[in-house]
């Protein structure tokens, strides 16, 4: 993911919740994962290949 995508992800989050999103990308980067979901307390974001495929309010569930 490019930080100018990790930046977007994380703006106008708490940095309690920038931290667990950016701790979050990179697991799954080091799991090598090409499609996964990111969450803090009511929202989510699915991941494609570093690019934000969608967000939501809510829970993921993937």
């Amino acid at each position: 993911m490019s930080d100018e995508t990790r930046r977007w992800v994380t703006f106008n989050h708490t940095p309690d919740e920038q931290a667990s999103l950016l701790r979050q990308i990179t697991e799954a980067e080091e799991e090598r994962k090409m499609r996964y979901f990111i969450s803090v307390p009511g929202c989510f974001y699915e991941i494609e290949y570093g690019l934000v495929k969608g967000r939501g309010r809510g829970s993921a569930t993937a």
